[in-house]
């Protein structure tokens, strides 16, 4: 997760750059470009920062947060959701356990 947010505040660093570059005389012919360019950095900082949020709010925080009880917890939380969807996909679709009805 550490990665992500580095990742993102070198997005706002080269968006930092193109601000810059665009205030120079020198490059005004690039002005398009740079506010293009501006605008992907922004895009990239904004899904960063989605992606950052999804992880901190799923169930599991990530390896180094793993204990040998919380990762015994999560693996049987897994392996009973796969059996559950292993048994729906065996039903009749009209039956009573099935999800949804």
């Amino acid at each position: 997760m550490a990665f992500l947010y580095i990742a993102r505040g070198l997005a706002r660093e080269v968006r930092s750059m193109l601000c810059f570059l665009e205030r120079r005389s020198g490059f005004a012919h690039l002005k398009s470009k740079i506010s293009d360019l501006k605008s992907l950095a922004e895009n990239c900082s904004r899904q960063l920062r989605a992606w950052a949020d999804h992880l901190q709010n799923s169930d599991i925080k990530g390896q180094r947060h793993l204990n040998e009880k919380t990762r015994l917890h999560y693996d049987s939380k897994s392996e009973a959701e796969e059996f559950q969807k292993a048994l729906e996909e065996r039903l009749p679709p009209d039956h009573p356990l099935r999800k949804g009805k």
